[in-house]
């Protein structure tokens, strides 16, 4: 299973203005600056996704076409790079704005297959991640945990993040990745594919 090509469709604030693409999906949300449009740029083999080291650079959700090689041949299905929640730098308005249009979106929309959770390895929960985490988990949403910045980490700060996920959160085996570095792409690749063929799994 393999990656083949991804192309940007459009960015949207609402699932009215994706209703026309027929594709299962997944969603790449985490907090601002962890790293999603590097990561979706890695796993492309691609520099479509815009990266910043200024943090809040998305404010709608952009949504890509890809193309992977799996069962059966060549098929598409859509990644969508989610805005960053928790940067301090907007408004408490903008920033309830963007929570509504996160929660909407997601509840709404049946295409959707997983939802990568993004999150810097060397970060502590905190109530943000909490909550998303609660509201993820109350309304059984299909989700899978990625540490990312792991090549800015030893290995004992990793397990250590293991660990605090486990016994605080019951969070097991999550992925690690590193954008820099291309640690954890091959089995982060598969996981999508097989969520993508596989359903809500």
């Amino acid at each position: 299973m393999r990656i083949l090509g991804v192309t940007f469709l459009r960015s949207v604030g609402s699932m009215e203005e994706r209703k026309d693409l027929l594709l299962p999906e997944v969603c790449f949300v985490g907090r601002s600056n962890v790293g999603k449009s590097s990561m979706l740029n890695l796993l492309t083999g691609s520099r479509v996704a815009r990266t910043s080291s200024t943090p809040g650079l998305t404010r709608r959700i952009n949504l890509y076409q890809v193309i992977y090689e799996g069962r059966g041949g060549k098929h598409p299905f859509l990644c969508s790079d989610f805005p960053g929640y928790g940067y301090a730098r907007v408004s408490k308005k903008e920033h309830a704005q963007w929570q509504r249009m996160i929660e909407a979106y997601i509840l709404s929309n049946r295409h959707i297959k997983r939802i990568i959770w993004l999150r810097d390895a060397r970060r502590d929960f905190d109530a943000l991640d909490e909550m998303f985490y609660e509201w993820a988990r109350t309304n059984g949403l299909p989700m899978s945990l990625v540490l990312t910045k792991v090549d800015k980490c030893g290995q004992g700060e990793i397990a250590k993040a293991k660990v605090a996920l486990q016994k605080g959160w019951n969070i097991l085996d999550p992925f690690i990745f590193s954008s820099k570095s291309g640690l954890g792409k091959t089995p982060l690749i598969s996981h999508i594919i097989e969520s993508v063929e596989g359903g809500n799994t």
